[in-house]
């Protein structure tokens, strides 16, 4: 007995049409079918027409232009005209094809006419009843097809399942369990059932059902099904040792390889020699190396990550690729080899991660090939424009040309007047420019469109603090965002400096510690020691003055500080 995980075509065509849609649920039960079913003996051969040859050719040509519901329209008139078998077989597999079960279902009922005890013919007519919603002439069928075919992977019907209302999926859960007392050696009927559990939330129950199915036949489709099954109710151990005996059972095998690749790099990234194991014995198998490359570079094995990922450069995985060797050239201080690679990136979800990459070398010999690889990102990713935008802007900032970056902005709210990002952006970029109120009405917009962003809510308390203003909002925008994140070291150097603000600096210089021991940096240290200041702790503040200057030699905060501390 064989049946599989995967829902498998009906029926194959001579263009290799693959049978996968969804249907639309019809009327009520349609007597001719049950007629079908109890239809006596088989209708002989019917000799075709001049002209139905022809439709025949022309549904043919149709079919191998991709072209299903002219095809399956002319196959569906010559199977209504003649009783010509192979006909039918064409007009059903076209319709469910196309997700017509409508019109499969007729075809379906002449074909058991013509041959009661095919069981292809019975299962084009389970699967066609259940999936307009006639769930008991489906289930009729399905009972007949499993007594002519005791092995029949009746798994096809979840196609529909899907598309039925509640109701009608608990007319079909009962009657499949009913058929299941009737069928106890059909192993494809309670992988079925468990199918069925797994889309109605109910894992227990599946599991119990697969386990019924391989206490019939050990099926290593449904031995895999299972695996995912213990790794959903998080019995891992069971999982494991699911998979690792899989492994053992079917060394070649590499839908199990690939299982246990994705299990290890899940579960056991660490686990390189495992990992090496299955690249070694399914070298040809992309994922499989993919899965290998990831988990070495993210354990720090930069020479096998670099080794598998240079083989991976040729398959559909050459964006990976090049973004994971791009950041190791980053680490082997080889810039000029990581923008090569960075460059290649052209595709989601690398595309973006490699530009960030790239733009924080902040080279601008760099700019044209940049701006080049962004325009070309826009141009045939439109959905990630205003991001590519942004990491526009971001380059220019960092390559110190304020001017262009803001222009870039500009150029960007022209298309997207409402994304919050470039809002914000463009607020930040306002403020290091000094122009104040423009950063507060973007900041404003951003929080109109979205009042729970934390970073807007931060950015606009703390500048309304540090310009001494609005002190009453500003401290509940802060708390409102320290809310969504209270461990994030830039909302606590908000809040003490919105307590200093206001005066109260013991609780204003626990905040600022509490931030500086996660982000040291020169604003963080320069709060920090006017505070200590103020509090008449000179000393201390004098020794942060000293690891500012020692650190951030150019920081604007010396100037600030050196003139506090001579008053």
């Amino acid at each position: 007995m064989q049946f599989a995980i995967r829902l498998n075509t009906l029926f194959t065509l001579s263009a290799g049409l693959l049978l996968s849609a969804c249907a639309n649920l019809a009327g009520p039960t349609n007597p001719s079918s049950a007629q079908a079913l109890n239809a006596a003996p088989a209708i002989p051969y019917q000799e075709l027409s001049g002209q139905s040859l022809f439709q025949l050719l022309l549904a043919e040509i149709a079919t191998n232009r991709h072209e299903y519901a002219a095809a399956a329209a002319l196959y569906s008139e010559v199977g209504a005209s003649f009783n010509d078998v192979a006909a039918i077989n064409r007009a059903v597999a076209l319709n469910q094809s196309i997700g017509n079960y409508s019109a499969m279902l007729p075809m379906a009922e002449k074909w058991l006419l013509l041959r009661p005890e095919d069981p292809t013919a019975l299962m084009a007519h389970s699967v066609s009843a259940i999936a307009i919603g006639r769930i008991d002439e489906g289930l009729v069928s399905l009972d007949r097809w499993l007594v002519v075919d005791p092995t029949a992977d009746v798994s096809l019907i979840l196609t529909s399942y899907d598309v039925l209302k509640s109701a009608q999926r608990a007319i079909l859960d009962r009657g499949l369990t009913d058929l299941l007392i009737k069928h106890p050696d059909s192993g494809s009927l309670p992988y079925t059932l468990a199918r069925f559990k797994i889309i109605e939330d109910q894992p227990e129950a599946a599991l119990q059902l697969v386990n019924q199915a391989l206490a019939v036949e050990e099926n290593l489709q449904v031995q895999l099904f299972r695996f995912q099954l213990l790794l959903n109710l998080e019995r891992d151990e069971e999982a494991k040792k699911t998979i690792v005996a899989l492994t053992k059972q079917e060394p070649t095998n590499r839908q199990v390889a690939l299982q246990y690749s994705r299990y290890l790099f899940s579960y056991e990234p660490g686990n390189l020699d495992a990992l090496k194991a299955l690249h070694s014995r399914f070298a040809t198998e992309p994922t499989i190396s993919r899965t290998y490359a990831r988990a070495a570079f993210e354990y720090q094995d930069y020479d096998s990550s670099t080794a598998v990922y240079t083989h991976l450069l040729t398959t559909a995985y050459s964006n990976e690729a090049h973004y994971f060797l791009g950041r190791i050239e980053l680490l082997n201080e080889l810039p000029d080899l990581a923008a090569d690679h960075f460059e290649r990136v052209v595709e989601t979800p690398y595309l973006s991660s490699a530009l960030a990459e790239w733009i924080a070398l902040a080279r601008p010999q760099d700019e044209q090939r940049i701006q080049a690889a962004i325009a070309a990102g826009k141009l045939s990713m439109p959905d990630m424009a205003p991001v590519l935008w942004r990491l526009q802007a971001n380059y220019y900032q960092l390559i110190d040309r304020s001017d262009q970056a803001w222009s870039s902005l500009e150029d960007a709210l022209q298309q997207y007047p409402d994304n919050a990002d470039l809002l914000y952006d463009k607020a930040l970029l306002a403020a290091r420019l000094g122009r104040m109120v423009l950063m507060e009405s973007n900041l404003v917009a951003v929080l109109q469109q979205e009042p729970n962003n934390a970073n807007a809510l931060n950015a606009l308390g703390y500048s309304w603090a540090d310009m001494n203003k609005n002190l009453d909002t500003a401290g509940r925008y802060i708390d409102q965002a320290l809310a969504t994140e209270p461990d994030n070291p830039a909302y606590q150097d908000s809040k003490g400096w919105h307590l200093y603000r206001i005066g109260d600096l013991d609780q204003a210089l626990l905040w600022l510690q509490k931030a500086y021991s996660r982000m040291k940096n020169d604003e963080v240290a320069a709060h920090l020691a006017q505070v200590l200041w103020d509090l008449k702790r000179p000393s201390e503040a004098r020794d942060l003055l000293a690891e500012v200057i020692r650190n951030y030699p150019d920081s604007t905060q010396i100037d600030i500080l050196t003139e506090l501390f001579s008053e």
